[in-house]
């Protein structure tokens, strides 16, 4: 998905079709419904929110492993 998605395009009359038509044409003849462009909008959320807190998502993976192989016997 893009960021800055532009939806418009041209009909069979050669004509461009832009705005709130070109997005409808997007959602249900090209995404297949609602639910689809849900779908593929949540799946690039999930991916864009991964990919800027991996280094987090990382290091607190990398302290859980830790934590479980360090035993203190006392």
């Amino acid at each position: 998905m893009s960021r800055k998605p532009d939806f418009s395009y041209l009909n069979e009359n050669g004509k461009r079709v832009s705005g709130s038509a070109a997005f409808l044409h997007h959602v249900y003849t090209e995404m297949g419904g609602v639910q689809n462009y849900n779908d593929e909008v949540g799946k690039a959320y999930i991916a864009e929110f991964v990919s800027a807190h991996s280094d987090i998502i990382n290091a607190g993976l990398e302290y859980q492993a830790r934590k479980k192989r360090l035993r203190l016997t006392g």
